[in-house]
């Protein structure tokens, strides 16, 4: 697999993004008053900094005919002919998907490539684009 290759699709940050962000930097600020010590500064701002990296580190890339998501810089790939159904979904499950409320579930015809039956949860930027290349490469999906 080329690194860098393919067509990159970050992951779509809403309202529910920025929240989940305004939460933990309201969460870090408000011990920082509470304590004159500058170590419950130091700790907010690397937790404020994971939690950023995290969220800036998922994003996802169409390379020839795998399906490449990226999580916290991780890539974990998914093969695009295997892949059964997309389809919009509002799940809240732990996912590598920044977005609550624009996420597609991506279900495959062999169990053993997430090693479960609940579907692949992703938020794609450019959703329609990004179903159409999928389409492309493969067909038969179902969406």
């Amino acid at each position: 697999m080329e690194k860098f290759g393919g067509t990159r699709y970050n992951s779509q940050w809403d309202g529910s993004t920025w929240f989940i962000l305004g939460l933990v930097a309201v969460c870090c600020v408000v011990p920082c008053f509470f304590d004159d010590g500058i170590w419950p500064t130091i700790i907010c701002i690397v937790m404020l900094a994971f939690v950023l990296v995290t969220f800036l580190s998922i994003y996802y890339r169409i390379e020839g005919d795998k399906l490449v998501v990226y999580s916290f810089f991780i890539p974990t790939v998914y093969p695009i002919d295997k892949i059964k159904e997309i389809k919009p979904t509002k799940s809240v499950l732990s996912s590598p998907a920044t977005s609550l409320t624009h996420r597609l579930a991506i279900t495959f015809t062999d169990r053993k490539i997430l090693k479960s039956s609940i579907p692949l949860i992703i938020s794609p930027v450019r959703q329609e684009q990004f179903i159409r290349h999928l389409l492309s490469i493969n067909p038969e999906i179902k969406h």
